[in-house]
């Protein structure tokens, strides 16, 4: 049989991060809170995979990819305006 090692902590095995996040890790990614998380969800901002009738993940990638695509930033000068 072949000797399989498990990674020592703290390894890359360990620091993955999942792919499909409940929707606390997904309000804290967004920096909202979980309502608001609802509220995206049903107005069809944010992508979901509904699991059972109360399990719903949100993929990491997809959400990501979002905050890239739709980020403004808005620069205030050091008058206040």
């Amino acid at each position: 049989m072949p000797n399989i090692e498990k990674p020592a902590p703290g390894t890359a095995a360990q620091q993955i991060e999942p792919e499909l996040l409940t929707k606390a890790e997904a309000a804290q990614l967004l920096g909202c809170s979980p309502r608001s998380i609802d509220n995206l969800m049903r107005q069809r901002r944010i992508s979901f995979v509904k699991l059972t009738a109360k399990m719903v993940r949100f993929p990491r990638r997809e959400i990501l990819q979002n905050i890239r695509e739709n980020l403004t930033v808005h620069a205030q000068t050091s008058s206040g305006r």
